[in-house]
């Protein structure tokens, strides 16, 4: 086991969306999506994604404008008569209305749309950015800013959300002693095959943040339970992790098989819950579940007097 080490990790910031990180340096067209509010290569000041997009479709919107109030004053110069006249600038103010009106109606369909089309058209130079910020994840690990490096990983890693950067996140993480007031991250480190970085990262998250168990976690551990079992304290782990899925009862009915065949590694205050959960639902498909308690809790608690009258 490897020594860990106690760290204070920098907030990450809270978005709706995932573009909202994005920033961009107008002046040498890059991106940056870390925590620095001015590029360090120009010194300017970064301006939000959707903002720079906005001044794009400002300008479409002006330009449009200025297209019409050029054919308003073309159809002014034209006219010949005083009737040609009139309807030149009544239909010219009536097209300005109507402009008005259907950009304040439509406008900010308009924008969502621009936004897209001005996200597809910058794709790559937002990847080159992100592969920067990649090789200076490279020179913190090289240089042991172990920390640095695991926050813009984490950073990274609502963009880029490969195996690659989920192990990454977890080997950083693996240095460092987990707390319950940290802001830790599970279901989105699950790797599509077997890791035993990420079974030692479960390991500890699951003493101190057990909420964070859920269904993405429980097939994992499902779908490899005969490595897990090779580990040391294989079956513990399992059964802290069966354990942690009694949180609900959609979890309860959907493992069942899980938690009866580790029953006898769930921790006492969790086959307590247990053994109350499957009383109450005892006729709602659970009786295998029931019994598997029933014994466990005959056989080992029988004078508890928390388990009095429960079964």
């Amino acid at each position: 086991m490897r020594k860990r080490t106690g760290v204070q990790f920098r907030k990450s910031r809270k978005t709706a969306h995932t573009f909202e990180r994005i920033q961009a340096c107008k002046r040498c067209h890059t991106y940056h999506v870390l925590w620095d509010t001015h590029c360090e290569d120009c010194g300017r000041a970064y301006t939000p994604i959707r903002q720079l997009s906005s001044k794009v479709t400002r300008r479409y919107v002006q330009t449009r404008f200025l297209l019409l109030g050029l054919f308003i004053c073309l159809a002014v110069l034209s006219a010949d008569t005083l009737l040609q006249l009139s309807l030149a600038f009544g239909i010219g103010a009536l097209l300005v209305v109507l402009f008005f009106v259907i950009q304040k109606k439509y406008g900010s369909y308009e924008k969502d749309a621009q936004f897209l089309r001005f996200l597809t058209a910058e794709q790559e130079a937002i990847k080159k950015s992100l592969l920067r910020h990649l090789e200076e994840i490279g020179a913190d690990v090289k240089e042991e800013r172990i920390k640095d490096a695991y926050e813009k990983t984490r950073e990274i890693g609502h963009f880029i959300q490969s195996d690659t950067i989920k192990i990454r996140k977890i080997m950083f993480l693996n240095h460092y002693v987990l707390r319950k007031d940290m802001e830790l991250e599970l279901d989105t480190l699950v790797p599509q095959t077997y890791d035993k970085d990420f079974m030692e990262y479960l390991r500890e998250v699951v003493k101190v943040q057990p909420w964070l168990v859920k269904k993405a976690v429980l097939d994992y551990v499902n779908r490899y339970k005969a490595q897990i079992l090779l580990l040391e304290n294989g079956e513990q782990l399992i059964g802290q992790v069966a354990g942690a899925a009694l949180r609900m009862k959609t979890y309860v009915e959907q493992y069942q098989e899980l938690i009866i065949e580790f029953i006898d590694y769930l921790p006492r205050e969790r086959l307590l819950r247990l053994a109350k959960m499957a009383r109450t639902h005892r006729h709602e498909g659970w009786e295998r579940l029931y019994e598997a308690a029933k014994k466990r809790v005959d056989t080992h608690y029988a004078f508890d007097p928390d388990f009095k009258g429960v079964m």
